[in-house]
């Protein structure tokens, strides 16, 4: 399969910045949505793997000569740290942080202040073994503000490893810890790299001046379409510590079954690949085999998410339009979709197949309701 990381890209720091209001959020009223991440707009899945593959160089130029436990941050940083588990040499396990519970599994938790969810949870199921087998963990994140998650997450590390020498480094696409923050932690042999350096609130103001129409009231539209599922074996669980090389044989050989098994309609020119929450590098890398198998397709990217924010018609302003679904993952929790658009094929990538059939039926519907009428659910399980 053909690496993402032969694009040469450069990303200015602006491609990678448009700021949005959260709803209801008194720890942080304002957050940063990249346009390119894949999470809450579409976006090319080459360009988003393209932008990832720069962190991934960088873990193996700042970290050279070491082996690498990568931790990806639920929910809006698991297809980063998984693509640079993916594509750095050094980096020998992965895992992601969840808010999911996992059958029969153990837990470190910690807190994340500013979210909408709070609680964060870290598997301890083979985690041992990877902190053994390993010389660093490099967490992994989309932007680092204060660094506040990450020293949560260190602490409940060190409590609950006292005899493990630990090593921490931290990569992000962007970051804005005050200067007094960066030198203690190099200072406590805690290496901080980034593609972007940017000032504390930097664009904040831009929120201001906006409108924004109420969306109270607003409900899940539901839908009783029966979709055609295409399940596959063979799921790589990225929320516990796997080796990055079962992970990529993984994951290839899901865009191979996917690519051999699914008959897309000849005149379907435009595709959405969207992914569940935290699941999404699996349909990030078949989007990207979507584009190499026809240069004249348009495919797109992106997921749905638990943020739930404000939008508005301006067009200078980056979210405008909002579906409010449940949760395909657990009843009562409501998650959302923005600036959903009509496509000649859909394709939901899912690790969870009808856990909640309300949250299926509610995406079904959102879907639907822009237009979209041929949808197919790939379903991704352990066995």
């Amino acid at each position: 399969m053909a690496s993402y990381r032969t694009m040469k890209q450069e990303f200015d720091r602006n491609d990678l910045i448009q700021v949005a209001k959260r709803e209801n959020n008194p720890q942080r009223h304002y957050l940063y949505v990249n346009p390119l991440q894949g999470k809450h707009l579409p976006v090319s899945p080459s360009r988003a793997l393209a932008l990832f593959a720069k962190l991934a160089e960088m873990a193996e130029e700042r970290f050279a000569g070491e082996r690498l436990l990568a931790i990806g941050f639920a929910e809006t940083a698991t297809a980063i740290g998984a693509a640079l588990a993916y594509g750095a040499k050094n980096v020998h396990f992965y895992c992601t942080t969840t808010r999911e519970s996992l059958f029969l599994s153990s837990y470190l938790f910690f807190s994340e202040s500013h979210s909408h969810a709070q609680e964060q949870r870290l598997v301890l199921d083979r985690l041992t073994q990877a902190l053994t087998l390993t010389d660093r963990i490099v967490f992994v994140e989309d932007e680092v503000t204060t660094g506040n998650t990450i020293t949560h997450l260190i602490d409940a590390l060190r409590t609950a490893f006292p005899g493990l020498p630990l090593n921490f480094g931290v990569l992000s696409l962007l970051n804005s810890m005050e200067d007094t923050r960066l030198r203690e932690w190099e200072a406590q042999g805690i290496p901080v790299g980034f593609l972007h350096r940017i000032p504390q609130q930097y664009r904040v103001e831009e929120i201001e001046g906006y409108a924004y129409p109420s969306l109270e009231g607003m409900a899940p539209v539901y839908s009783d379409t029966s979709l055609p599922v295409l399940t596959l074996g063979g799921r790589w669980e990225a929320r516990m510590a796997s080796t990055s090389q079962a992970m990529q044989q993984l994951c290839d050989a899901f865009v191979d079954q996917v690519l051999s098994q699914l008959t897309l309609p000849d005149d379907a020119t435009s595709i959405l690949v969207l992914g569940t929450e935290e699941c999404m590098f699996p349909g990030l890398l078949l989007g990207r085999a979507l584009e190499e198998q026809d240069p004249n397709r348009v495919v797109r990217f992106h997921a749905t998410t638990r943020s739930p924010i404000a939008v508005s018609p301006d067009p200078a302003y980056p979210l405008h339009v909002r579906d409010p679904l449940e949760s395909v993952y657990a009843e009562g929790r409501q998650t959302f979709l923005y600036n959903l658009e009509a496509y000649d094929q859909v394709l939901l990538v899912s690790d969870v197949k009808f856990q909640n059939k309300q949250g299926f039926r509610s995406l079904v519907g959102a879907l639907e309701r822009h237009g979209n009428r041929n949808i197919t659910l790939i379903h991704w399980c352990m066995t």
